[in-house]
């Protein structure tokens, strides 16, 4: 599965590096500030993903299922930057070879929250913010890692009280 995959979805990255026009649904300030509203009674992680980083995609499940397992709902949102066309191209060669990622993936909307760019929301694919209690923690979970360790990261930033607000 994997080096087809990857070779496919980096040949689609690279013939399709122009930024993509902004869809009309997306993640903007607005969503982000009622995301962060409604976490008071569903904590979330709100999980940035790009089908240019390939473990961003096909580790989505398992990222889901630890989220899941620690009270939080996964909410996946990706790379506005990204033409919708590759987004829905890798979507469905992931259905393909990876189901359970591409159904955990379903519903991934564009980010266009500047405030969320601008805290390098775009560093690295994967990166998470554990949302809730009306907030977010200010340190995301960056990069592709083992499920023990986002089991740790997500439970660190549970502890520790919500320290920032969108403004």
């Amino acid at each position: 599965m994997t080096r087809q995959w990857v070779a496919g979805v980096l040949a689609s990255a690279a013939v399709l590096m122009s930024p993509a026009i902004r869809a009309e649904s997306c993640l903007d300030e607005a969503q982000w500030q009622a995301l962060q509203q409604q976490s008071g009674t569903q904590p979330v992680l709100l999980y940035v993903w790009s089908p240019r980083m390939v473990l961003s995609a096909v580790h989505a499940d398992q990222v889901q299922l630890v989220a899941r397992q620690e009270g939080l709902k996964l909410v996946p949102v990706h790379d506005h930057r990204v033409p919708a066309g590759e987004v829905m191209q890798a979507l469905q060669r992931l259905r393909q070879q990876t189901p359970a990622a591409a159904e955990a993936l379903a519903g991934s909307v564009p980010l266009c929250s500047e405030s969320l760019v601008q805290q390098d929301a775009y560093r690295h694919f994967p990166t998470a913010w554990v949302v809730r209690k009306g907030g977010y923690h200010p340190r995301p979970l960056v990069a592709a890692m083992p499920m023990p360790y986002w089991r740790q990261g997500i439970r660190l930033r549970m502890m520790r009280t919500v320290e920032q607000k969108a403004d």
